[in-house]
């Protein structure tokens, strides 16, 4: 009887074995054969799959696609807030300067991978915390501009911005250490700068024309400059006074200086 070929009878074993018959692809460079899966299914299985892995932020991974319900985007900006949460209560507990990357790493509970995917440096961190602090105290002061009579309104947004400063540690820290730290002193420069503009254009209570060769706006920064050093000095503990005493000095400075400009 003449014996069938190899690969008909592995064909005819899995036909009675009720098995998906293997295909034969034949190579006319190299002159054999080569055994294929049978079908686009099979070949997708062994070729994508991966065991899940589980990262550092509790999200299950498989090639690529996602489980929890976050978006690749999501799960970036809930591990900037986690590192910025992270640094806020460090600068809290031990100012800017023991601050490091691997501490703010270790609060957050997220590798150093993670940190340089949001941040180049810790600078850029820093920056990140100065402009959300900047940023809160800017909408404050909106806020009073737009709700409160002119002639109130000096002494409201002094006494918001004071007030802001002394219920958070986080944000009195880094308000008063920033002048230490050639970024942090720009980017805080730059809020008296926006602070001076819209107080000199819609809280000072100027009466008249100005005097001759006398710039309100300016006289306004020295003002505003001159009551964020005070600030600061306050915070420090540098100026024996409390909280009210403070905005009410500040706002009799303030209307003076607005009479005589």
């Amino acid at each position: 009887m003449r014996q069938r070929p190899v690969q008909c009878r592995l064909v005819g074993v899995r036909r009675r074995l009720g098995q998906q018959p293997r295909r034969v692809i034949h190579d006319p460079c190299a002159h054999r054969s080569l055994l294929a899966p049978a079908s686009n299914l099979e070949r997708s299985r062994s070729r994508l799959w991966r065991a899940p892995q589980m990262g550092q932020d509790g999200v299950v991974t498989v090639e690529g696609r996602t489980y929890g319900g976050l978006s690749s985007q999501q799960r970036s900006q809930e591990r900037r807030a986690r590192l910025l949460d992270a640094a806020r209560a460090l600068i809290a507990d031990i100012g800017l300067g023991p601050l490091t990357v691997d501490l703010v790493c270790q609060r957050a509970k997220l590798s150093k991978r993670y940190f340089y995917t949001e941040f180049a440096t810790k600078d850029d961190l820093l920056d990140a915390c100065a402009d959300d602090l900047y940023t809160r105290l800017q909408a404050d002061m909106e806020k009073v501009l737009t709700t409160t009579p002119l002639a109130d309104r000096v002494n409201e947004v002094l006494r918001t911005v004071v007030h802001a400063l002394a219920s958070s540690t986080a944000d009195a820290r880094l308000y008063m250490e920033s002048p230490g730290f050639p970024r942090l002193r720009q980017r805080q420069q730059r809020a008296v700068g926006v602070f001076t503009e819209r107080m000199a254009a819609d809280a000072m209570p100027f009466t008249g024309p100005p005097r001759p060769s006398v710039d309100r706006v300016l006289g306004t920064r020295a003002l505003v400059a001159g009551t964020t050093e005070l600030i600061i000095a306050w915070l420090h503990g540098d100026v024996d006074t409390d909280e009210d005493g403070l905005v009410a000095t500040v706002t009799a400075i303030a209307l003076g200086a607005a009479e005589a400009i």
